[in-house]
């Protein structure tokens, strides 16, 4: 072997190794590790929060799902929201228990190289548990809301709960499923590749809400439109609107100083009283709330 071609298998070798190391650090090379409901049930609690109304309840109750840059300032104002209603909030962090700061998450879970959706769905079925077995819930009453990757996995349980699929978290499906659930609130949802939501039915009788910004960036709201026809077509109960002149994450205070998406405070009241709106008609409609 000349130098030349042993310079060009050294450079080979090297780049490889380069490019293994990037995928490992961003998550690409690591398996999702499967875990009994209970312990994931374990983890979740330390990393939810949880709102309540004055009193003993037992009241309606909502799981916020953040998106992928995690629990950002926008996350408390819809719980209060919900509390404000007489509605329980519960606000699991999906970053927390796997040691993702924000920083990385912006680098690898906003990119879809760690905790796609259908891994945290295992957190969704956990996080039910955890209201389900809270004195203060009508488990009969209970609701999920989304952001961007918040919604990916609220859309994606819908998938997975009607084809009888395993979260990849998960080592076992969880015996009530998505039993309470009354409507799902999507906020701009990622619905692009791999998104199962493109080519599985949701489980019916769970009616969806969406909220979308024309020409989003983040989340192709054309393809969330195209999902939504989809699923219509296959006789889901699917709505949705759009908040005109607006950015992905319009109602996100503090974003990341190199982002271009904007924080808009008109737009994002215009969010909230969506949000209230679908509370009432799908949580509290049976306790005679004005619509």
């Amino acid at each position: 072997m000349g130098w030349f071609s042993l310079f060009a298998l050294l450079a080979a070798i090297a780049a490889a190794v380069f490019i293994v190391l990037r995928l490992y650090k961003r998550g690409l090379l690591i398996p999702v590790a499967k875990q009994p409901l209970e312990d994931m049930v374990t983890a979740m609690r330390e990393h939810t929060r949880i709102y309540a109304p004055e009193g003993d309840g037992p009241f309606p109750a909502i799981m916020l799902l953040h998106g992928c840059g995690g629990v950002r300032p926008n996350m408390p104002v819809f719980a209060r929201l919900a509390v404000d209603l007489g509605v329980m909030a519960f606000v699991p962090d999906s970053l927390g228990p796997r040691g993702i700061s924000y920083e990385d998450a912006l680098e690898s879970v906003c990119t879809g190289a760690r905790l796609r959706a259908h891994e945290r769905t295992g957190d969704l079925y956990a996080v039910l548990e955890i209201m389900r077995n809270d004195p203060r819930v009508d488990a009969t009453r209970l609701a999920i809301a989304g952001w961007s990757h918040g919604s990916w996995t609220a859309l994606e349980a819908l998938a997975l709960d009607r084809a009888g699929k395993l979260p990849a978290s998960l080592t076992h499906i969880p015996s009530q499923g998505l039993d309470g659930i009354r409507a799902i609130f999507a906020m701009y949802p990622y619905s692009s590749f791999p998104a199962r939501s493109r080519r599985l039915p949701w489980t019916a009788d769970i009616p969806v809400e969406g909220v979308l910004v024309h020409g989003d960036t983040i989340c192709n709201d054309e393809d969330a439109v195209e999902v939504f026809k989809r699923q219509i077509g296959w006789g889901n109960d699917v709505r949705w609107r759009y908040v005109p002149d607006a950015t992905h994450a319009f109602d996100e205070p503090d974003h990341h100083p190199t982002s271009t998406l904007i924080y808009d405070e008109e737009k994002a009241r215009i969010a909230h009283q969506a949000f209230q709106d679908f509370l009432r008609r799908h949580l509290l409609a049976d306790q005679g709330s004005a619509d």
